[in-house]
């Protein structure tokens, strides 16, 4: 095995000692029409400029439209400013299997995996591949996929999560006319699946004229990311240890409530709202629910109700909690029904909620942020 700090120089003597041959193959690798660049022509990296993250956006715009050709050529074109990408690769399979492409979901699966993609269970259970699962080139790439990572578990060894305390970075946002003397209602928001608080931070601009604080924290547990800012997720899991999704939760909720306490700390606050979107939405209603002495109501946004996450006692005795829902009628990512069931759910068991639906999929409208600035009766800057 050569040792990674050899240099560049000293690997390629070594490796062509070894087989003269590399000479050659290096040489039409170079000629090839995929690496066919002028370095000197100013437009060589233009590539530099894509903004993948609006490409990205626009990829799942198109698969959640239903249409996984425009998807997939998005994907492609994402994947051309990132191959090391094994999640939009991933995605890019996903696409081939909703088009019935049996043959290149496959090839992308197995590419998604060799750059890094392991959690075979999902892709076991993917509705993305229902149409194409009785393949044979599904199944063989499959079988294929388990044993290479079997080797490579073998390889690492056995996986043990360490619990540890650390610090993340929780952006925040200042009224207009600030004045540190006063107090304000400061808003937690929480970011979806994927997100960063970069992204999650800039609903500031969507809501300009009230008065609060809106402060956006980091989910704890980073993915692979095409983002700037990177990708996190508030909670984590295992194929092997299923018990580490409810564990990684509470220790989410755990971690929104220290948010609130620090922040708190910061500055001069009358009340707090929690306030998620997908993911992070999930978590609202959780962490709302189980802490209902550290928030003064809820703002729900395209997400979920789990009620044997939060559990009925806490939905009970959390009853004077207001919660704002608000859910698109088009929403493929987290279908409409699951907002109608958290209004119903909490409604029936005696909340205030103001639930606002929309004609629109996985997103957090303008209007929708004003009606729930409105339902807490937040305070309009005075020009």
């Amino acid at each position: 095995m050569f040792e990674k700090f050899l240099s560049v120089s000293a690997i390629v003597l070594v490796f062509i000692a070894i087989c003269p041959a590399a000479i050659c193959e290096t040489e039409s690798a170079i000629e090839s029409p995929a690496l066919a660049i002028d370095p000197l022509d100013p437009s060589a990296g233009d590539f530099l400029d894509l903004d993948l993250a609006d490409i990205q956006s626009k990829a799942r715009e198109a698969y959640l439209a239903g249409d996984f050709e425009a998807a997939a050529v998005l994907y492609l074109g994402a994947l051309k400013g990132n191959i090391g990408d094994s999640d939009t690769i991933y995605n890019l399979a996903c696409c081939y299997g909703r088009m019935g492409e049996s043959e290149l979901a496959a090839k992308y699966l197995q590419r998604a995996v060799n750059a890094g993609f392991e959690r075979i269970g999902w892709v076991k259970e993917d509705p993305d591949f229902a149409g194409i699962r009785d393949s044979g080139e599904f199944n063989t790439a499959l079988a294929k996929i388990e044993a290479a990572l079997t080797q490579r578990q073998a390889k690492y060894g056995d996986v043990v999560r360490v619990d540890s305390a650390s610090f993340f970075d929780c952006y925040v946002r200042l009224p207009e006319n600030y004045d540190p003397a006063k107090a304000y209602t400061l808003v937690i928001g929480l970011h979806g699946y994927g997100s960063n608080p970069k992204r999650f931070v800039q609903l500031w601009d969507r809501l300009g004229g009230f008065e609060f604080i809106y402060a956006a924290p980091q989910a704890p547990y980073p993915m692979e990311s095409h983002l700037e800012g990177g990708s996190f997720s508030w909670i984590s899991w295992s194929d092997d240890q299923p018990s580490l999704y409810m564990k990684s939760a509470a220790k989410s909720e755990n971690y929104v409530v220290r948010a609130a306490h620090k922040l708190r700390a910061e500055y001069r606050i009358d009340k707090v709202l929690l306030l998620g979107f997908s993911q992070g939405c999930a978590m609202t209603y959780a962490t709302g629910l189980k802490y209902p002495g550290e928030f003064d109501g809820l703002i729900c946004f395209g997400g979920w109700l789990i009620s044997e996450w939060i559990g009925m006692d806490n939905i009970a005795s959390a009853k004077d909690m207001p919660v704002f829902i608000a859910h698109g009628r088009g929403d493929k990512s987290v279908g409409f029904n699951e907002g109608v069931h958290a209004n119903l759910e909490l409604t029936g068991a005696g909340y205030n909620v103001e639930f606002f639906e929309f004609d629109g999929e996985h997103t957090v409208p303008v209007d929708a942020l004003a009606a729930a600035a409105q339902f807490f009766g937040l305070t309009l800057i005075e020009k």
